[in-house]
């Protein structure tokens, strides 16, 4: 008996199947613009906050 001309094994679509995960891995991760924002520094407020901490330690409040 011999296989019929469409009887084959199918294909693997190796290529569509590597771009779907690596899509997938792509959009699981932080976006390019909020690593930049988590890079950046922020502002020193060292004397100002320490000003008030002394001030609130000392008893006057407003």
């Amino acid at each position: 008996m011999t296989r019929h001309i469409i009887d084959r094994p199918a294909e693997r679509d190796t290529l569509a199947r590597t771009r779907a995960f690596l899509r997938i891995d792509r959009e699981s991760g932080l976006h390019p613009s909020v690593r930049r924002l988590h890079a950046q520094r922020q502002p020193a407020r060292g004397p100002a906050r320490l000003a008030s901490f002394l001030r609130i330690e000392r008893g006057r409040t407003a």
